[in-house]
């Protein structure tokens, strides 16, 4: 075996064999080449001659059109057409007509009609450029010749003759030209053919034999034949070559690789198609040099295409990029192609098929570079992200917007206030927090649901009023922030401007809502901040002083507004102290009733008002005004209200003990009792409790506790009106109050303010107030009791204009329990036993 390696001849021995049968393959291209220099040689000689003979043609034709001469061209024609070879021979028109022909039949013909050969093209063209032009036809084996004519000097200009059209048969020529050759290649391929046969002979067996089955081997690899074929073709090659055997084995070794590569291409491939299937990417493969794009049918389906509806080019993807995102993405590309990134990667928008766009992630890599490092060709991928970029968009809108009312929320409220510090921008800006009045009341009686629609609602007002340059939020339940910015430079301008604009925010606010049918009336108490130095501000403090100015008109009565002031800081201090201490008040023994006396035109006590009064230990006697709004600002007030109610009862009680016989004593209901769920209830059941007559008891309430839902007000006045017990409208003309609710209420007396009774006699104004609202009351079966009475003036006028009773220090003072009762039995005027 070592022997049949060693004596293995070379390919260097086989060369000269090889060089041998080339020279004789070279003697039979020189066979064919011979034949066709003389062919083309023959045919340059015979076109040679045409064209000597067209030229002479050509002025004999010419001259004869001059004269019209037309026997000499037929006569010349004739005569050419004694070389049998011409096989067409004509003079046409413009009109592509025959004139002259060496066949009479043709004549007047359309040459297109009658000669396969004749292209009119050719024709215009030469006849346009007045230049010859002759051609070889190989298919018809003839010479094609087309010869202008010169038609400046034809008379007759309606049938111009401009071309002569020869055809010429060169077969007879090409046959005599090959029968030369023949003979001559007949005499030397004897000699060569049986040098060529040995050398066949010997290519065979030594080389085409082992290279055959070389290739049946490297065929049945390629072909994935089974493993049986596979070891039959792998089968040692007997052969005389070295570099055959060193073939096998090198084909062998390949297929063993082969095999793994097609392992290892088939595993990642099934894990491409798997992640490609999985994350519903689109492909993208961009040629940079021919800007060819490749688009995978999912990537033209996300924008709602079909896979043969885009064009594969880049101006595509550009096309559909969304006027916003198309600087930013092609800015982004370009960055990555100049190597300024490591990776490509963008979030853009591209236009989808029915109109609208959609988000996705653009993400790609350079794969292929140029000898000079520049990139040829980069792949990507398209992933939809519409829904996260929609809902991070919603993220982001929900962390700044309140959800009920889609208002800013607090977080982006300070935002804006930590901007309008950094940027320092001119003019003033001011805080408006706005809170609801007795908004849970609301809520208690109608339920949420009617709750959150009037906050929709009062969203929408505030939001259509302020539509620029204001920043309008909610921060809590019933609570909005406003904030107005660019007010003026000067600052008695902004705050003049501020104040009107808190009205215009009661105003609104005061306005009635309708929900389900329902007409609801609120107010709101208003805080204010107004920023001067705007860059000195802290946003967080800024909006606790606002806050607190609110809180201020709160505890002045609600519905009013306040402008921060350094002072509020120790009324807050103040009224934080006063809600501790009130929380005790009533188990210490604190708190008590005074009884100011209500008078009947003569003077005679007919009913009284139980005022509260509380009388610290350490602090003395504290006004109403300083308690009251702060216990109806929280639930003290409720607990308050049961202890007057029942110390009410029991001093009822004890008047009838002693025979003192009293229309009734009013009490004061804040608007979060009266509209609390279980007042009515709880109302009759203390009284009931007592054992009192229901008429015994009358309720005052101001105008503000009517601002909410007017149909369950009415409900409880009348179920109130029926157990017996009266109810007046106190401090009216202060409020609110509208004529209608004058109207559909059932309501027993309307108490005038003092604040009207103390301008009378001041100007006819005041006075043409004070007759109306009388009037007005009686056109509706209501007393009138006027509150505040101090003159004898004020009493005549009102006794003149027929006020029913009356109220004030001009009769008695508010008196402790034991004086009221001796002023009735009496009938004296006790006002220097007040109790203050």
């Amino acid at each position: 075996m070592l022997l049949l390696k060693l004596s293995r001849p070379s390919l260097v021995f086989v060369v000269p064999i090889f060089a041998l049968t080339l020279y004789c393959c070279l003697t039979c291209v020189d066979f064919f080449y011979e034949r066709s220099e003389m062919q083309r040689e023959a045919i340059a000689s015979e076109v040679t001659r045409i064209e000597q003979h067209l030229i002479k043609m050509q002025h004999i034709v010419e001259s004869a059109l001059v004269i019209q001469d037309s026997a000499r061209i037929e006569q010349e024609i004739a005569l050419a057409a004694t070389d049998f070879n011409i096989m067409v021979y004509t003079i046409l028109n413009q009109a592509s007509n025959i004139r002259f022909a060496n066949h009479i039949v043709w004549r007047n013909s359309k040459a297109v009609d009658v000669i396969d050969g004749y292209d009119p093209v050719t024709h215009k063209q030469v006849s346009s450029l007045n230049r010859p032009y002759i051609a070889i036809n190989l298919e018809r084996l003839a010479v094609q010749a087309y010869y202008p004519l010169d038609i400046k000097f034809q008379e007759n200009s309606s049938d111009l003759h401009d071309l002569i059209y020869l055809e010429y048969d060169i077969a007879p020529l090409i046959n005599s030209v090959n029968k030369d050759v023949q003979r001559s290649a007949i005499r030397s391929s004897a000699i060569h053919l049986l040098g060529l046969m040995i050398f066949l002979v010997l290519l065979h067996f030594y080389l085409v034999r082992p290279l055959k089955a070389l290739s049946l081997q490297a065929s049945a690899v390629t072909n994935r034949a089974r493993s049986e074929e596979l070891e039959d073709s792998n089968k040692p090659i007997v052969s005389l070559f070295s570099e055959v055997a060193a073939i096998q084995s090198h084909l062998s070794g390949f297929y063993e690789k082969l095999q793994l590569s097609e392992k290892q291409l088939n595993d990642s491939q099934q894990r491409w198609l798997f992640a490609v299937e999985v994350s519903r990417n689109g492909i993208w493969d961009w040629n940079l040099i021919t800007d060819e794009v490749f688009l995978s049918d999912r990537w033209k389906e996300m924008l709602g295409y079909h896979s043969d509806e885009l064009k594969d080019e880049l101006k595509t993807w550009q096309a559909m990029l969304h006027p916003e995102d198309k600087a930013e993405a092609l800015n982004t590309l370009h960055k990555y192609l100049n190597g300024e990134v490591e990776e490509f990667e963008s979030v853009h928008r591209l236009k989808h098929k029915s109109g609208h766009y959609i988000w996705v992630l653009d993400r790609g890599m350079i794969v292929d570079w140029d000898s000079k490092g520049r990139p040829v060709r980069m792949i990507g991928t398209h992933t939809d992200v519409s829904d996260d970029v929609r809902n991070q968009q919603a993220i982001m809108h929900q962390i700044n917007h309140d959800l009920l009312t889609d208002l800013a929320n607090r977080r982006a409220l300070l935002d804006e206030l930590y901007r309008i510090k950094e940027q320092k921008q001119s003019g003033s800006v001011a805080l408006f927090v706005i809170d609801l009045d007795n908004f849970k009341m609301i809520n208690d009686a109608l339920g949420h649901h009617h709750g959150d629609r009037l906050l929709i609602q009062v969203a929408a007002r505030l939001s259509s009023y302020f539509s620029n340059n204001a920043l309008i939020a909610r921060l809590s339940a019933d609570e909005f922030v406003i904030l107005a910015q660019g007010l003026s430079d000067d600052q008695s301008v902004a705050k003049r401007r501020t104040m009107a604009l808190a009205s215009q925010i009661r105003q609104m606010i005061g306005r009635s809502f309708h929900i389900n049918n329902q007409t609801l009336n609120i107010s709101a108490s208003v805080g204010i901040c107004v920023l001067d130095k705007l860059s000195d501000i802290d946003p967080e403090q800024v909006l606790q002083h606002a806050d607190l100015a609110m809180h201020q008109a709160k505890e002045q009565g609600r519905d009013a507004h306040v402008v921060y002031s350094a002072d509020m800081e120790r009324v807050a201090q103040n009224s934080l102290l006063i809600k501790s201490e009130l929380k005790n008040a009533i188990e210490l023994n604190q708190l008590s009733l005074v009884y100011q006396p209500i008078v009947d035109r003569e003077g005679e006590i007919i009913c009284a008002e139980a005022l509260l009064r509380w009388q610290h230990p350490e602090k003395g006697n504290i006004p109403p005004s300083s308690f009251i709004p702060v216990a109806e600002g929280s639930e003290l007030i409720q607990d308050i209200g049961h202890w007057v109610l029942s110390e009410t009862c029991q001093y009822i009680k004890r008047l009838q003990g002693e025979d003192v016989e009293l229309g009734s004593i009013a009490i004061n209901v804040s608007a979060r009792q009266f509209n609390h769920d279980d007042f009515v209830e709880s109302l009759l059941g203390v009284i009931r409790q007592q054992g009192l007559g229901a008429g015994s008891i009358e309720l005052e309430l101001t105008e503000y506790a009517l601002l909410t839902n007017l149909d369950i007000i009415r409900q409880r006045m009348e179920v109130l009106k029926e157990a017996g017990i009266s109810i007046a409208i106190d401090d009216f003309g202060t409020g609110y109050s509208s004529l209608s609710y004058l109207q559909s209420l059932p309501l027993s007396r309307l108490k005038l303010d003092a604040a009207f009774v103390s301008q009378i006699g001041v100007n006819d104004a005041s006075n043409s107030i004070v007759i109306a609202i009388i009037n007005m009351a009686h056109s509706l079966n209501l007393q009138v009791v006027a509150e505040g009475v101090e003159t004898q003036q004020q009493y005549e006028f009102l006794l003149q204009h027929d006020c029913d009773t009356f109220q004030g220090y001009l009769f008695n003072r508010p008196l402790t329990a034991d004086n009221f009762i001796r002023a009735v039995k009496s009938g004296k005027d006790l006002s220097l036993q007040s109790a203050g």
